[in-house]
């Protein structure tokens, strides 16, 4: 039985371990709701700040996120920037449905080291009724700019067909 194999697992994992397996569980019951839990609560992701159109997230770089180099990865990098400026495109406007990200360009400066709490920077550049494009730099504690990027998401509206 599954059940018995999970538990088998988790014999001899230190409570912290335990702890963030028990979040993690959690946030992929949570995704029947709210999509991205789970991938947020691998990110460590959270809103920090908001002033006008500029939109704050951070991200916790763990071990679990990097590279064979130990650094990390760049596609969880771009994940990690699509999700805070969709986050924010529903921040924009509660009569969308959808987010839908049409193109993202993000340019690498300095790499994630493993430890870091990453801060995003979301700008919105253009919001019309049907897109939204943003910008947004990603620092390192030290406010080095780790990333930059620039994306274009179409709105769709809640009226529309939907699957």
């Amino acid at each position: 039985m599954v059940r018995d194999e999970i538990v088998k697992e988790l014999e001899g994992l230190p409570d912290s371990e335990l702890e963030s397996i028990l979040r993690l569980i959690r946030a992929k019951k949570d995704t029947y709701h709210r999509p991205l839990a789970f991938v947020q609560e691998l990110m460590g992701f959270t809103q920090t700040d908001r002033q006008e159109d500029v939109f704050r997230y951070e991200m916790r770089v763990t071990d679990d996120l990097v590279n064979r180099y130990g650094l990390l990865h760049g596609g969880l990098m771009t994940a990690f920037i699509d999700t805070a400026m969709a986050e924010t495109a529903f921040l924009l406007d509660q009569s969308i449905e959808r987010a839908l990200t049409l193109n993202i360009a993000v340019d690498f400066i300095r790499p994630g080291q493993p430890g870091d709490v990453l801060h995003a920077e979301i700008r919105v550049v253009q919001n019309s009724r049907v897109m939204i494009v943003f910008q947004s730099t990603v620092t390192n504690p030290k406010g080095e700019t780790v990333a930059t990027a620039m994306a274009h998401f179409y709105k769709q509206y809640k009226h529309q067909g939907s699957k």
